[in-house]
């Protein structure tokens, strides 16, 4: 029997039978054909195999927000100073109202504002509600397993909001954490995760808009609220009978970022891109001045 290789030349075997020479010829030939042609469709088809994970792999809505010229941004409306819904006016507010308008410049597009809580801010990326989402947003671990999220450009910690009658009564979380004790907190968000954390003994009071809270622990209906100390100097600032309690001793380090969709790596590099420039241009330290120290 003539090896497969040497069938691949013919002149290396000797033929004794000229019939018999034909069909090895005839063999070979069709063999060689067959072998070439494999290759030839091979070649092809590879760069097409799995082609459409390339081409996902390469899309971004970054490209879809250039070409309509809008972008979809997500908020609560509901965490001053970052995002507010002003009732009056019917419009949005805030720190990062401000920087997400200076962003869509930044694009040369227009923004379209979708209207989103902390319970489902996660789902309404990963549902392709909106393209990102503002608005004191926690960088978590636990986010960053379902949505991207850019670099940090705020540094908040937790700290109580509570009567500035009970500041004999409370000086630290732990003497708010007792039995009789009622903490409000708004749900989906990471003051909901801190307390449900830290909190054993206080009674855990779920209110849906965070913007109700304040007003709650005014009529004695709970006791304390526990948020970014941002927010409670800001909000102390605002009533005269609340306080914020140790906002310079927070007991936790948070930082705040934008989201984004978890594998949308083009729209992520240009929001951090923005963000960078945002820092060295100090245009954050103008938010900053406006919405946190007026």
């Amino acid at each position: 029997m003539v090896p497969f290789w040497n069938a691949l030349n013919p002149s290396e075997f000797w033929i004794s039978d000229w019939a018999t020479s034909l069909d090895y010829v005839r063999t070979i030939y069709m063999t060689r054909y067959l072998i070439m042609f494999s290759i030839s469709f091979y070649i092809l088809i590879c760069p097409f195999t799995g082609s459409e994970d390339v081409v996902i792999a390469q899309e971004s809505s970054l490209d879809r927000i250039l070409k309509e010229g809008i972008i979809r941004i997500g908020t609560t409306g509901d965490y001053k100073p970052f995002t507010f819904l002003n009732p009056v006016s019917g419009e949005y507010e805030g720190y990062d109202i401000d920087a997400a308008e200076m962003l869509a410049r930044s694009l040369g597009v227009e923004i379209r504002w979708v209207p989103t809580t902390w319970a489902t801010l996660v789902e309404g990326i990963t549902a392709n509600q909106y393209d990102i989402a503002v608005g004191g947003i926690t960088r978590t671990l636990s986010r960053l397993k379902r949505i991207g999220m850019s670099t940090a450009y705020f540094t908040v910690g937790k700290c109580p909001l509570i009567r500035i009658s009970d500041q004999d009564r409370f000086h630290s979380i732990d003497d708010i954490d007792q039995i009789g004790v009622k903490i409000g907190v708004n749900p989906g968000g990471t003051n909901e995760a801190f307390v449900r954390a830290y909190f054993t003994r206080a009674t855990i009071v779920m209110v849906d808009n965070n913007l109700d809270i304040p007003s709650k622990i005014q009529s004695h209906e709970i006791d304390a609220m526990i948020t970014d100390n941002v927010e409670a100097v800001l909000v102390a600032g605002q009533h005269a009978d609340l306080y914020a309690l140790n906002p310079d001793q927070p007991a936790n380090r948070d930082e705040l970022g934008y989201t984004t969709p978890r594998d949308d790596q083009a729209l992520l590099n240009w929001i951090n891109a923005w963000v960078h420039e945002m820092k060295i241009q100090k245009k954050f330290d103008t938010l900053h001045n406006r919405w946190i120290l007026k």
